[in-house]
């Protein structure tokens, strides 16, 4: 590939460009899945709604059990805590409000073409906080454990591994939008969507059966090798959900960003009309699109 197609942003791609995006297969996944539920397409969705609601609960009650862990600890705990609660609930307050605020900010911009990208943006966002949440959480009950020094050479690990991810990632998308198209890549991608949705059905399937005949198995445990574990699971989680942003979701915004940059491109490539496209109370409120009609 050109070293000055490397150089180029990703978020300069013309119209032309940015339809090889699609030729993705995780894209290509995301958006076939996304416009064929309706908690995506909807304007008015009582599940988005009641999902958004239990988020922030989940994440008000996660503030509630660190701050009772640290006012009164068990005395089985096998490592001792800081005290201090990382994610107290003002930091709940603030992370529930500048969510609230940008979502609502992404909300005013939305017509039938771009709802289902910017629904998906505001559940990237939530999943950020989630992250967030998760971490000083982990922070708060293993930060002592690990001192600071290990807790420096932990995230410096973590963050050396999403940035090889995450460059990557990156380098495909510069590929994709400005390289020479693969077909073959886009088969095995597709491929590869295939074999994680099976091996993860699988693995579900297998905990399960294992779970029903061995009723003990995962149980956490409460000793040093215990610790360990959690602090390893504690890792992978950061790397697979943060990873999964900027496999899966992150594309596929950007394809929903150049949807919207290029709207009237993408409306007459498809074939649709203005008020499929927009609506017709998008088109009362921005009647100069009816004028360049």
């Amino acid at each position: 590939m050109d070293s000055r197609k490397l150089k180029k942003s990703i978020f300069r791609a013309n119209f032309y460009e940015s339809r090889r995006l699609r030729h993705d297969g995780f894209i290509d996944y995301m958006v076939r899945e996304a416009n064929s539920r309706s908690i995506y397409t909807e304007f008015f969705s009582l599940s988005r709604i009641i999902f958004s609601f239990l988020g922030a609960l989940m994440m008000f009650g996660l503030s509630l059990f660190i701050e009772s862990l640290m006012k009164d600890p068990s005395p089985n705990a096998p490592v001792e805590t800081w005290g201090i609660n990382f994610y107290p609930v003002w930091a709940f307050c603030l992370c529930c409000f500048l969510w609230f605020i940008a979502s609502r900010i992404n909300l005013w911009k939305k017509y039938p073409a771009n709802l289902p990208y910017i629904t998906t943006l505001n559940a990237n966002l939530y999943v950020c906080w989630m992250v967030l949440a998760f971490n000083l959480f982990f922070i708060s009950i293993l930060g002592k454990f690990l001192t600071v020094i290990g807790l420096i050479l932990f995230y410096l690990l973590t963050i050396l591994t999403l940035f090889f991810i995450i460059r990557v990632r990156i380098a495909s998308i510069k590929n994709r939008l400005y390289g020479a198209q693969d077909r073959s890549m886009i088969i095995r991608q597709r491929k590869f969507i295939h074999i994680v949705t099976l091996a993860g059905s699988g693995i579900v399937a297998v905990w399960m059966v294992l779970k029903r005949c061995f009723p003990r198995i995962g149980e956490i445990r409460t000793d040093f090798w215990g610790t360990l574990s959690i602090i390893g699971i504690s890792f992978a989680f950061n790397v697979i959900i943060i990873g999964a942003l900027f496999v899966l979701f992150f594309p596929h915004s950007l394809y929903g960003y150049y949807r919207n940059k290029y709207s009237e491109e993408y409306r007459e490539f498809e074939g649709k009309s203005l008020e499929e496209w927009y609506g017709k109370k998008y088109l009362k409120k921005h009647k100069e699109l009816l004028n360049n009609e």
